[in-house]
């Protein structure tokens, strides 16, 4: 996988959160109105500075915020909250959930449940995080309670 994606060293700059959650959800919107799928955002009322690689943040936003909306086949809702006592990022989702059989696979490179699927989205981002020293977790709570979190 290293030689398929070569990540940039990490250029860390403070970085607003918040306003990066609000962009990329920009990006999302139009889809989500189309397929159903609601953004419920829960960010503090002033900016949340964050030591990180703006752009390849930004990568991990999109990619977790994509993934969530593939996984609602239709009408859903995609929470997004950061606690900025807890330093935390969730994005929870009300999709269909990951089985059992395919967690350990999750972040392997080429594994993918989705029939056209490359199977780097979340090894790419499992790779970014832990180039930035964030620790993480992608769990399904119960049926249509999936979250990702994100220990800043």
């Amino acid at each position: 996988f290293a030689d398929l994606v070569k990540l940039s060293p990490v250029n860390r700059i403070p970085v607003d959160l918040k306003e990066m959650v609000l962009g990329v959800v920009n990006l999302f919107k139009m889809k989500g109105e189309e397929q159903g799928v609601l953004f419920n955002l829960n960010l503090p009322h002033t900016y949340f500075l964050v030591n990180a690689d703006a752009l390849q943040l930004e990568q991990v936003l999109i990619n977790i915020v994509k993934n969530a909306m593939e996984s609602i086949d239709s009408k859903g809702i995609i929470h997004v909250t950061i606690d900025p006592k807890a330093r935390q990022l969730q994005i929870e989702d009300s999709g269909k959930g990951i089985f059992a059989e395919h967690v350990e696979k999750l972040f392997s490179p080429f594994f993918s449940t989705k029939k056209d699927g490359q199977g780097i989205g979340l090894t790419l981002v499992r790779e970014i995080l832990l180039n930035h020293g964030y620790t993480f977790s992608l769990k399904t709570l119960k049926p249509g309670k999936t979250v990702f979190t994100i220990n800043l």
